[in-house]
């Protein structure tokens, strides 16, 4: 048998990863574009119908079992990369029914005319049958906007329980019962080869595939759904989906547990930092709690860290301790060359490495989110600024040494990047920061999204303020009332640290600020403190001074960086506290799993297949995997730049 050369081919280019892939310019050559009835090991002699036509039950005859993208059409067989990179965002999963993926290819190209960018045989070798920026015919509506895969596995075992016993269908299947749509059924598992497989083809994908999160449809904040998303949820939905969450017509692919892959994938929520105590061989993460009580005195050590060891750096405002400055984030006080840990799955958009400035560390690691809480959609950015040089580390972050475009960079240069990480990867060392009366080993850390986050969800305690009008400055009377004890219009540094000392602190700590960016080079930062009295007493050219010494070596946020970061060029976003968001986003998490219960399914229970349900191979005229849109005249509207995709655009047209 040929070995797999792990090649994954995207947009006419081959990738190499760790996947075990034989693609479809590799023996056996299993080609979907290929308009022509294919001869397999199953059937080595096809009866196909004149000119190549499937000889199944069509619709209607045609040859081609694969379709133009509509957002890509305009570019024909050979879109760029990044545009094909802009439009996939769903994984569509699929058991077969069949016996082999020589089967399931067979069946695909020769009797239906349909196709799936992957089949994994019962051995975990990956057969890529199309290439990704291609639209096969897998998911129906679906199809614009996924890829596919067809895990060999025969499905039912309640219908056929001795179908692995001989081993000549592969080897022998555990089974395990499901409830799906409300039936409880009998499925064979998949094998650990296949697993395998399927785990390293994901972490491919996540370094290849910015827009396709290792995110899974819930039922509650991180409960796994099991049942039909409604339409315009699927359809909106990015990350890893089974072909029963698009339609109640299909089961398949049964016992896959989409929270489990995905946790794979994503790693390990954690703490960025250690809220108590130093890393040790028992406890390399500071991993989330999974005991409410316990997370709470964890977040409660992480306030600690901020209002009563920080010297500044509060939320929302006092950046330096001092003045009435927007503060988007908070300081923690820790230790020199701590680890900084991703506390969420997400993707390094940008990061700074370099020299210390005069106020010292100004380098940074910028992450960007992409997940699912609930029904909901979420993205937010989370900085950490103020880091060591990771490149003089003695244990220097993983990241740094994958990323080409890192490899070019200059010290002291914003690189704009593209690399996944997983939750629970080091990405970062603390360093110091501060005028020199003040400078201390601390982490400035940043939660903030493009949009309003959680207001849609039930009994959330989180409430929005507009604080543009003031620009850099908070002219929020709820805030400043409150810190202004003698009412002179301005924070003094006593002032400030009373107030986050003492009992006041919890009261802003689930209020979200809409304001501009602290590390925007507009609006001219010269000019902003020039107005308000906080800085009256000093004189321009102190300013100035004050500006290019302590403010300008740490600005990053300019046009090129908000592009490609996917941030607004104005630098206006939603700042939250960090602390309190960590601490709420994993207790929801933690209640949901609560109330869920125990997943605990009664074999007994299982029931026949419900006649109307059926997995790929009971689905005789493909009508679950191709829609009429697949095989018709594409009214997609052309005028799409590659930018508009890319920056996720899509034409109304172009729509299911």
């Amino acid at each position: 048998m040929r070995k797999p050369s792990g090649n994954l081919i995207i947009a006419g280019q081959t990738f190499k990863t760790d996947a075990p892939i034989i693609n479809f310019r590799e023996p056996p050559f299993w080609d979907a574009t290929r308009e022509v009835c294919q001869p397999t090991m199953t059937d080595p002699a096809p009866a196909c119908k004149p000119g190549g036509v499937p000889y199944g039950n069509l619709p209607k005859p045609y040859t081609k079992r694969y379709a133009l993208r509509p957002a890509l059409r305009r570019y024909g067989m050979n879109p760029p990369l990044d545009a094909v990179k802009a439009v996939i965002k769903q994984f569509v999963v699929h058991h077969d029914g069949c016996s082999s993926a020589d089967m399931c290819f067979s069946v695909l190209q020769n009797e239906r005319g349909l196709s799936c960018h992957f089949l994994i045989d019962n051995d975990g070798t990956i057969y890529q049958t199309i290439d990704l920026s291609l639209m096969a015919y897998h998911a129906a509506e679906w199809n614009i906007a996924s890829i596919g895969v067809e895990f060999c596995n025969r499905g039912d075992a309640k219908k056929e329980p001795n179908y692995y016993s001989s081993g000549r269908a592969g080897p022998k299947r555990d089974i395990k019962p499901c409830k799906i749509n409300g039936h409880t059924l009998l499925a064979f598992d998949f094998t650990p080869a296949q697993y395998d497989a399927f785990n390293k083809l994901g972490r491919a994908l996540l370094r290849l595939l910015p827009n396709l999160p290792a995110e899974f449809p819930q039922s509650s904040a991180g409960v796994a759904s099991w049942d039909t998303m409604p339409t315009s949820a699927s359809f909106g939905f990015s990350g890893y989906i089974g072909h029963y969450h698009l339609t109640n017509q299909k089961w398949d692919p049964g016992p896959f547990d989409f929270k489990e892959f995905c946790r794979k994938l994503r790693g390990s929520l954690c703490f960025p930092v250690f809220p108590k105590g130093d890393p040790t061989p028992e406890k390399p993460l500071p991993s989330i709690p999974d005991k409410p009580d316990e997370l709470k005195d964890s977040v409660a050590e992480l306030y600690k860290a901020n209002e009563q060891r920080a010297d500044g750096g509060f939320f929302p405002v006092g950046p330096w301790g001092d003045a009435r400055l927007w503060h988007g984030g908070v300081h923690i006080a820790g230790k020199k060359d701590a680890p900084v840990f991703a506390p969420f799955p997400g993707r390094l958009v940008a990061a700074r490495m370099g020299p210390s400035s005069p106020i010292g560390s100004t380098n940074f690691v910028l992450l960007r989110h992409d997940m699912t809480l609930a029904s909901s959609r979420v993205q937010f950015f989370s900085l950490y600024m103020h880091v060591a040089d990771e490149t003089k580390a003695a244990t220097p972050a993983e990241w740094l040494g994958k990323s080409e475009a890192w490899k070019k960079s200059r010290p002291g240069e914003v690189v704009l990047l593209d690399e996944p990480i997983e939750a629970g990867a080091q990405i970062a060392h603390v360093s110091t920061v501060g005028p020199a009366e003040y400078n201390k080993a601390q982490l400035h850390v940043e939660f903030f999204s493009t949009s309003e986050l959680f207001h849609d969800v039930p009994g959330s305690p989180w409430t929005a303020i507009d604080g543009t009008a003031g620009g850099r400055f908070c002219d929020v009377t709820q805030i400043n009332d409150v810190i202004d004890t003698d009412k002179d219009g301005t924070f003094s540094r006593q002032e400030l640290q009373s107030f986050f000392a003492g009992p006041g602190a919890a009261s802003f700590r689930y209020t979200v600020t809409l304001h501009v960016s602290e590390w925007t080079f507009e609006p001219s930062w010269a000019d902003s403190l020039r107005v308000p009295k906080d800085f009256k007493k000093m004189k321009p050219a102190d300013i100035d001074a004050l500006v290019a010494e302590q403010i300008t070596p740490g600005l990053w946020w300019d046009a090129r960086v908000a592009t490609h970061c996917r941030l607004p060029v104005d630098g206006v976003v939603y700042h939250y506290n960090p602390v309190s968001f960590l601490g709420w986003f994993n207790q929801q998490l933690l209640d949901a799993a609560a109330s869920a219960g125990p997943a605990t399914i009664d074999v007994n229970d299982a029931q026949e297949v419900p006649k109307g349900i059926t997995d790929d191979l009971g689905d005789v005229d493909g009508s679950s995997m191709r829609s009429s849109a697949d095989v018709s005249e594409d009214p997609c509207n052309q005028k799409l730049t590659l930018s508009d995709m890319v920056m996720g655009f899509d034409a109304p047209e172009c729509g299911p």
